[in-house]
């Protein structure tokens, strides 16, 4: 998630001065290519080896896909991905070890002495050894790609990919998966469908627009969830409705399935990532000689999921309100009766990626504050494995609290529907203000 910005700018500046661009211009591509081959990989092999070994695992993952890069850049990105994570648990390793062994005086130059050396190692098994498995593997991966996009069969991803969203996993099955298949695919043909695959806001678009139809009594806060959906491209808003009426994937599946084969029918693709999965990103990841194809697809998979969601709540199985909830606001409590003596200056809105839902909530709770005069107290929002250690008071949806790291379950955690409603924090906000006196 941190350098999803990069695949951005790839596909952004791909798309603008690409032969077949809105403005050509061959120098100018030729900076997409020197970064997506280059400096890409770097910078993911850096932070794959920085959140498993630290800064310095970060710095020996760098060393580590040198090799791999000088070999072949066209598997950059796989190796970075590979690579980086393993090159910073090794370096844990040594680390603890040299901390354990070595006189005080001595560890920093032990380190950095040890860096040199197994980073040299690395490198040259990137070049000799990695290199040779991951060409393979990537001849694999992306010949199983083509063979599923010649057949029209990327459709059926589908079925997979729309309930792994639900369950928080669309981050990952995007940028770990996804994206750097299309990556590969797209410099052999300047596109990919792949990118559209997750990205695509029209599942969830419809299933919130059956709620906006159906729950009358709450279509401003459907109408709030659409927006953010179709136009922020914040998936997470719609996660809570399927979640609690489990009949509703049938339709967001459908949705899915139905806008995959319409991007596959009409030989829609993207010439970069799609994040967030926003309308307005997609179409202009698009291009312009594929306007029409991505958003055909977008507004088939829509009109599926709406029609298949007003079926499903049409049969008497609604979506439960905040009445059919009453265990909701018990829980909340349990969750402050443990929570630590003291005031609480620092609230952390946590979500997979820390720039979608959990961003949006904690902008909705600085105004909730604001509303009742309420200072004193920074709110910020951050992906769930970069939680800082002086967070007083994590506040995360309910359904993702589980996926919280030991550490910060450890935490005061306020846990919420949804992260996107307003009237969701009037009561965090009075139990601070009383906390805090």
């Amino acid at each position: 998630m941190k350098n999803i910005g990069i695949f951005i700018f790839i596909g952004l500046l791909s798309v603008v001065t690409h032969d077949c661009g809105w403005f050509p211009n061959e120098n100018m591509y030729a900076i997409t290519q020197l970064v997506y081959t280059t400096v890409l990989p770097v910078l993911v092999a850096h932070e794959g080896g920085r959140i498993t070994g630290g800064e310095k695992g970060g710095i020996l993952a760098v060393l580590a896909v040198s090799g791999v890069l000088l070999s072949d850049v066209s598997v950059g990105i796989l190796g970075a991905m590979l690579i980086g994570p393993l090159a910073g648990s090794l370096w844990k390793h040594e680390e603890k070890l040299i901390e354990n062994r070595a006189k005080s005086s001595m560890q920093m130059l032990a380190k950095n002495l040890c860096i040199g050396i197994t980073g040299s190692l690395l490198a040259a098994m990137g070049y000799y050894l990695f290199f040779p498995i991951l060409s393979g593997l990537a001849a694999v991966i992306y010949r199983g790609v083509r063979f599923l996009a010649e057949r029209q069969l990327t459709a059926f991803l589908g079925i997979m990919i729309e309930p792994a969203k639900v369950f928080f996993l669309n981050n990952l099955l995007n940028h770990a998966i996804l994206v750097p298949l299309g990556m590969g695919q797209l410099k052999e043909t300047g596109s990919s469908i792949l990118f559209l695959l997750e990205a695509n806001p029209g599942p969830g678009f419809g299933v919130l627009m059956a709620m906006y139809w159906k729950e009358k009594e709450k279509r401003s806060e459907y109408a709030l969830s659409m927006a953010a959906e179709f136009a922020g491209g914040i998936h997470e808003v719609y996660f809570p409705v399927v979640l609690s009426n489990v009949w509703l994937f049938l339709p967001l599946i459908l949705g899915g399935v139905a806008g995959n084969i319409c991007f596959g029918l009409l030989d829609a693709g993207a010439k970069g990532a799609v994040s967030p999965g926003s309308i307005f990103i997609l179409l202009l990841m698009a291009g312009k000689g594929a306007l029409f194809p991505a958003a055909a697809g977008v507004a088939l998979s829509a009109l599926v999921s709406f029609a298949g969601s007003l079926l499903v709540l049409k049969k008497g199985r609604r979506h439960p309100t905040a009445e059919s909830y009453p265990e909701k606001e018990e829980m909340q409590m349990e969750v402050l009766k443990t929570e630590k003596q003291g005031k609480i200056s620092r609230v952390v809105f946590v979500c997979d990626g820390g720039v979608g839902s959990s961003a949006m909530g904690a902008a909705l709770f600085r105004r909730t504050m604001a509303q009742k005069g309420m200072t004193g107290v920074q709110v910020e929002a951050f992906a769930a494995d970069l939680i800082p250690e002086e967070a007083e008071l994590l506040v995360c949806q309910k359904d993702f609290a589980p996926r919280l790291a030991e550490g910060a379950r450890q935490k005061e955690v306020y846990t919420v529907e949804s992260l996107v409603r307003a009237e969701e924090y009037a009561a965090l906000t009075e139990w601070i203000q009383k906390r805090n006196g």
